[in-house]
């Protein structure tokens, strides 16, 4: 427990060296915010106020945000391999596993964190601006502080998703084009399998964090898996990229 608290600690202090920590949350800051401005700002009252979700359209900016987070969770992995710094690393602690379990726990912390906070500031932001309307919402009403919360939980998967992919492949481009395919590629892939079936769409990583970021149900939409499907979704998701990367890791051990 000493070894990995001190090596912990250690990546604390690397993740938040390094320029590219910085830009990405800058990155993801200005989409999120700008995006949920100019996405509310223009809003009109909904002539079916009962369909309208205020919670949804105040996360237009996570769409693009959740990239710059993706790629973060690339980085806190491949940094070291494209600098040669993992051999430092290895030095001080030999065992691959404890190395990078103590990169995920800073880099997973942080992030939750960070992707918490950003859900919850650009909710209230559109909030803000959709009340001149009529049209916000409470984190007391009905699903939204469960809506508001899973955004974030969102944000922090596709870190962990880029972080596996990192820990895969170990090199920036090879990970973060894998992490473009998964969340955007897939996309139309699936939407041409449509006519045949529905399910490729229901597994789509983007789809499962639009559902669980929304208030109001998706039965109307078949394409769109259910809430619970969602959140197994991102489950699933999760434990595919972080249990390749960790096989990696010790494999190479």
């Amino acid at each position: 427990m000493t070894v990995l608290r001190r090596t912990a600690h250690a990546e604390w202090i690397k993740l938040w060296s390094v320029r590219s920590t910085w830009l990405a949350v800058a990155a993801a800051a200005v989409l999120a915010v700008g995006l949920c401005v100019t996405g509310t700002i223009g809003t009109v009252p909904a002539s079916d106020r009962a369909a309208f979700d205020a919670v949804g359209a105040a996360f237009g900016g996570l769409t693009f945000a959740q990239l710059a987070f993706g790629v973060l969770g690339v980085l806190a992995v491949t940094t070291e391999h494209a600098s040669g710094t993992i051999v430092p690393t290895l030095a001080a602690t030999p065992r691959r596993g404890v190395a990078l379990l103590a990169k995920l726990l800073v880099t997973g912390g942080v992030t939750l964190v960070l992707g918490e906070a950003l859900a919850f500031g650009t909710f209230l932001l559109g909030q803000t601006l959709l009340d001149r309307h009529g049209l916000g919402v409470r984190l007391g009403d009905p699903g939204v502080l469960r809506a508001v919360s899973s955004a974030g939980l969102y944000l922090f998967v596709i870190t962990m998703v880029g972080f596996g992919l990192g820990a895969l492949l170990r090199q920036h481009a090879a990970a973060i084009a894998t992490l473009f395919a998964v969340v955007f590629l897939a996309y139309g892939a699936a939407r041409a399998l449509e006519s045949w079936s529905y399910l490729p769409s229901r597994l789509l990583l983007s789809n499962a964090g639009d559902v669980v970021g929304q208030v109001h149900a998706t039965a109307a939409k078949p394409r769109l898996p259910s809430l619970r499907m969602a959140y197994a979704d991102l489950a699933l998701y999760l434990t595919l990229a972080l249990s390749l990367g960790w096989f990696r890791a010790r494999r190479d051990s």
